[in-house]
């Protein structure tokens, strides 16, 4: 996944063999979520099916299933701004597999990675295979296996009887009981300027989990001084634009928050915040959106819990 990954666990006592042997069956738990889902593997089920016709449907495995099941349910809800095969248009503007650039594409550069991209052009059958109909369609779940990660960490957890923990990758969170301490785990969110900085701090209990989205790590200026971040907007197939710094999503499980996050960093408050109330009960978003330089607001649905950083 490109990233690291952290797990705490509270009240448990296990010795340093215990440890080593947990940490063995976690390391091949992520190991086969990785089989599975990353495009830069290329045996992984995905690359096989990137590299498939469009008349080659092929099979996966059950968690790839859920996955990928989940993706189509998130794109079909927003419209196509979460998008899983949105990777042409990420790696034309110069953050996917060909490097990094500082020169927007030309139009008819754009308009050839659209042919190759859409949901819509995505299928999962009822016999568990993917497949297209169009034979160059990459699909890509770069915006959401991290989550289903740290999921699928938590459910090996729970089937170990473990009951208070938190589990991270990449800065994608989940948290199940209470810390060391007999209160809900502390999760920062950042100050959305570069830095590492808190601008506030969020409770997770209760197998919630939290994923953030945002443009201040990930980005260039090309030839006209334009800031071009990593998240494209599958609808104009150009980076998205707007004044929002960052996305922090509150969701039942990693998988939703981490794919919402993007969808709802797309999106936009105005678009984003009915689309929650309508499509995602129980789902809490906070938006951070820039108010001068390293200054940012607050908006919120009502039920995101946050309090500021400590000093």
């Amino acid at each position: 996944m490109g990233t690291a990954y952290s797990l705490r666990l509270a009240d448990a006592s296990l010795d340093r063999r215990d440890l080593a042997a947990l940490q063995t069956d976690v390391d091949a738990a992520l190991a086969e979520v990785n089989r599975q889902m990353s495009p830069y593997l290329p045996d992984s089920e995905i690359s096989r099916f990137n590299r498939a016709g469009a008349d080659e449907p092929v099979a996966v495995s059950p968690d790839f299933q859920v996955v990928a099941r989940r993706a189509l349910d998130i794109a079909a809800a927003t419209d196509g701004a979460f998008d899983p095969t949105a990777g042409a248009l990420v790696n034309l503007w110069g953050f996917g597999p060909d490097g990094l650039r500082r020169v927007a594409p030309t139009p008819d550069q754009i308009a050839a990675a659209r042919a190759i991209t859409g949901w819509r052009h995505l299928r999962l059958t009822p016999e568990g295979r993917l497949a297209k109909d169009v034979p160059a369609l990459q699909l890509d779940l770069g915006a959401i296996a991290k989550g289903f990660g740290v999921d699928r960490i938590a459910t090996l957890l729970r089937e170990r009887g473990f009951e208070n923990f938190l589990v991270e990758i990449g800065g994608e969170t989940l948290g199940a009981g209470l810390n060391a301490q007999g209160e809900p785990w502390r999760v920062g969110v950042l100050k959305p300027d570069g830095s590492s900085a808190l601008h506030g701090v969020a409770p997770l209990t209760g197998g919630r989990a939290i994923a953030t989205s945002g443009d201040y790590r990930n980005f260039y200026r090309d030839e006209t001084g334009e800031l071009r971040a990593h998240i494209v907007d599958p609808r104009t197939a150009a980076p998205v634009g707007h004044a929002i710094a960052s996305v922090s999503v509150l969701a039942g499980d990693c998988l939703t928050a981490d794919a919402l996050a993007t969808a709802l960093f797309v999106l936009g408050p105005d678009e984003g915040l009915p689309l929650l109330a309508a499509r995602f009960p129980g789902v809490e978003a906070l938006f951070l959106v820039r108010n001068g330089t390293n200054s940012f607001r607050e908006i919120s649905t009502p039920g995101f819990a946050s309090v500021p950083a400590p000093e």
